[in-house]
Order: structure tokens, then sequence, then C-alpha cells
């Protein structure tokens, strides 16, 4: 259950991402925007090295290439979606240290809780 509400925040974050900018933000987001605000708001809540910087731009703009395909599909199939989540928690543990690792986890539990807690 608590992967499915992590896919369902995820898949609502990236959508919203997407039509806030189509409506009259300029546009749909450019790929590598999302990337920059998702590293961004990283090193601003963790205090990150350039080194863990670089980490976390490669990883996202994988991520984000590997959900913009699901997209495009025309049928996306959320499976997919719930896949590439599990592999982001356990990725950026390879980038966090141990300490804001679990700062990240609680935040991201938060955040599940606030959009996702009716589900």
């Amino acid at each position: 259950m608590k992967l499915v509400k992590l896919i369902v925040v995820s898949a609502m974050l990236m959508f919203g991402a997407f039509t806030a900018n189509a409506q009259g933000f300029g546009g749909p987001m450019d790929p590598q925007e999302m990337v920059k605000m998702r590293v961004d708001q990283l090193k601003q809540s963790f205090q990150l090295t350039d080194a863990q910087v670089k980490q976390a731009t490669d990883f996202y703009t994988k991520q984000n290439e590997e959900m913009a395909k699901i997209f495009e599909s025309g049928n996306p199939d959320f499976s997919e979606f719930g896949k590439i989540m599990e592999k982001e928690e356990s990725e950026i543990k390879k980038i966090l240290t141990d300490e804001q690792f679990q700062a990240w986890k609680k935040q991201r539990d938060e955040m599940m809780a606030q959009f996702g807690g009716g589900f």
C-alpha cells in the first residue's frame, strides 16, 4: 500500500509540474529544468556536496528519461512507475550520507502523508 501511495504521489507531482507549466508558465517544463529543480531542492534541504549534486543530476536525468518513455506510450503502465520509484530509494541511498538519507526518507514520507493520505 505504501508503494501505491508513493507511485500516486510521484505521478501527481510529475503531472503537476507538466500541467502547471502548460497552463501559463511558459509551456511544458523542460526535462533538464525539472532535474535542476529537484537537485536544487535536495542541495538546499540536505547540503549536498558538489559530487553528490553531480550524482543526483545524473540519476534524475536518467529517471526522467525512463518516466517520459512511460508517458509517451499513450497508455502509461503504473506498475512501471512503481519499479522506477523503488529504484529511486536505493539510488538516493547510494548518493546521500546515512544522515541525509534518513532526513530524505522522513521528508518523502511526510510528503506522501500530505498528498497521498487519502488513498
